[in-house]
């Protein structure tokens, strides 16, 4: 899959530690070496750790944060992250030592980028505090008029990474059919989900949607399938080229 992203455009993956207790790494880093050194863009995460089924772990302290750093180089086999982001942390966890590990990290050569992935006033701290160039959060258009206020200012403060951008779309599964497809529902009944747009939209429009009006730089597509990987490709191809993120997310789960 990640071979056939790349021969397709896609030059930016992204993952992280708590994606299958470290897996998802170690696999994006071993179909990396296939691919040329330092092409593709490389983006990971920081401050959730899992364990077990469902166990997660939250650790932003300046101590977890460089050894979860050099454990994913490790995994990666990379000598460098280039966008690391934190993994949506609670405007409180975004402390002074916090910020300086990151700085120290950045100026030492292990991380390039500084990013952040929330939804909410995390996203406001972290542009507040001006160390960030990369904000990962939803960009869809069953969004409140306040979020999407917040999504240009994040889009004019660095780079916006779009995430659950076919939350607007159509389901296309009657019936969890995938791993991908159950966490949408769960997240839809126990009313995590934003709500979805009065005339839902087709995928292509959806994903253009989050690169149009929405004004992501980039958006993030999840997938299992090399047919759903082809069709989101192709639906931002033209004028929208290099702009898919393949999330390495180490699971069974469709865009």
């Amino acid at each position: 899959m990640i071979q056939h992203a790349y021969a397709l455009g896609v030059r930016v993956f992204d993952t992280g530690p708590s994606y299958g207790q470290g897996e998802a790494e170690r696999r994006l880093g071993e179909a990396l070496l296939r691919l040329p050194p330092y092409d593709p863009i490389v983006a990971t995460k920081v401050g959730v750790q899992s364990y077990g089924i469902k166990g997660r772990r939250r650790d932003f302290s300046p101590t977890g944060v460089r050894r979860s750093v050099e454990a994913s180089l490790k995994r990666l086999r990379r000598s460098r992250i280039d966008w690391l982001f934190l993994h949506g942390p609670a405007p409180e966890e975004l402390t002074d030592a916090l910020l300086k590990t990151l700085v120290d990290l950045k100026f030492k050569g292990d991380i390039v980028s500084l990013g952040i992935c929330g939804r909410g006033k995390e996203l406001d701290a972290a542009l507040a505090s001006g160390q960030f160039t990369h904000f990962m959060a939803p960009v869809h258009a069953g969004l409140s008029s306040h979020e999407k206020e917040r999504l240009y200012r994040l889009r004019s403060a660095g780079e916006l990474v779009g995430i659950e951008t076919l939350w607007a779309a159509n389901p296309r599964f009657p019936v969890p059919v995938s791993a991908g497809a159950t966490w949408r529902l769960a997240r839809s009944l126990m009313g995590w989900a934003a709500p979805r747009p009065a005339t839902p939209m087709t995928v292509e429009e959806a994903l253009n949607w989050a690169l149009g009006e929405g004004g992501a730089h980039r958006i993030i597509s999840t997938t299992s399938r090399l047919d759903h990987l082809e069709s989101n490709v192709a639906a931002i191809m033209t004028p929208n080229t290099g702009r898919l993120i393949g999330d390495v997310s180490g699971l069974s789960s469709e865009a």
